[in-house]
């Protein structure tokens, strides 16, 4: 969170009880609900905490601009100012919640450092300097210079800028690494691990693992959505804001059957506690790099493998597939609960 800066507002996307904090004092309407509103006093109390522990002095809260006023000098427009404009005009055309919250962290970032400078002061040279002063991997950098430019873009865009320096920022070269899966074996021994732990967990991570949903879909989807022969992934669950039907592998139906319930409540929480636990190993994305790219090695079909899993073949094989073999692919569909023994 900006140090300068007081948080009273919560910019809200698709739920109405989520979403990312602006970064300066503004003008609040009424809250729409209590939840909103607990939000909001939720948001104050953890920066005033984090002042606190750190021994800081109460913050002094930077010029509440909104936009340039007709006959303001657009020039005077704060970079905190820009950001709050721009999060709030993101959060009106109906962005994702993981999208905002992903982009207030690194736009924190950016007006930690910069929030009091008008943002047409900034320069190429002296952004390059903070990225590389921050002990940020290269990945990270690339993130944060790829949000720099679509922020000042949109500032061009809105006529608040005449440029975009951020376009002179050189984005690091990286090393993309294949993705990581998981065996049958692994498959297994953590789902049994759910099963002995957490039935609701176990239903959600199998399905991860055998329908290819995302971890935003998987948590939020609901019993009525698991049909017959069918699990349906709904446009406002979508990532992609398009409805598909996944069918239910046999091997998924077993898990299924014995029980659980969705949604998952407190997800994060439970997920955390079966994948930290000992002798797991958790890459990122795992179950649904692991369910791309075994469908296409099993069913040899791109094409049927970018439909069900909800993106194109270009995002499939730049991002999701790693090569295995046909006889692992057949093993990894045929992964059901063991018998328990008395």
């Amino acid at each position: 969170m900006v140090e300068h800066a007081a948080v009273n507002r919560v910019v809200v996307g698709s739920s109405p009880t989520s979403g990312a904090t602006l970064f300066v004092q503004t003008k609040t309407a009424s809250p729409t609900s209590d939840a909103l509103a607990g939000i909001e006093r939720a948001a104050l109390a953890l920066v005033e905490a984090v002042r606190i522990a750190r021994g800081e002095s109460a913050p002094t809260p930077a010029p509440a601009h909104s936009r340039s006023e007709p006959g303001q000098n657009p020039s005077a427009l704060s970079v905190v100012s820009l950001a709050n404009e721009f999060l709030l005009a993101k959060s009106k055309a109906g962005r994702r919640d993981t999208y905002l919250r992903v982009t207030h962290t690194q736009l924190a970032a950016l007006c930690k450092a910069f929030g009091a400078r008008s943002v047409a002061s900034l320069r190429a040279d002296e952004l390059e300097r903070w990225l590389y002063s921050m002990s940020w991997s290269p990945r990270s950098v690339r993130n944060h210079i790829l949000t720099t430019r679509t922020l000042l873009a949109w500032g061009v865009a809105r006529g608040e800028l005449a440029g975009n320096v951020a376009l002179g920022l050189d984005v690091p070269a990286i090393e993309e690494r294949p993705p990581s899966l998981h065996s049958p074996e692994e498959v297994s021994a953590l789902l049994e691990l759910a099963r002995r732990s957490d039935l609701d967990a176990m239903r959600c991570l199998a399905i991860r693992y055998f329908a290819g949903l995302r971890t935003t879909e998987a948590v939020a989807l609901d019993e009525l959505e698991i049909k017959k022969d069918f699990i349906e992934v709904t446009a406002n669950k979508s990532k992609t804001r398009r409805r598909r039907l996944i069918p239910i592998e046999p091997n998924l139906r077993s898990w299924l059957a014995l029980g659980g319930e969705l949604p998952l409540r407190q997800a994060c929480n439970r997920l955390n506690a079966i994948t930290t636990a000992d002798g797991v190993r958790w890459p990122p994305n795992v179950t649904r790099h692991s369910f791309v790219s075994y469908h296409l090695a099993r069913g040899q079909s791109a094409s049927a493998t970018a439909l069900v899993a909800g993106h194109t073949e270009q995002v499939l094989f730049a991002n999701y597939r790693e090569l295995t073999e046909p006889s692992v692919a057949l093993a990894y569909f045929v992964v059901i609960p063991k018998k328990l023994t008395r």
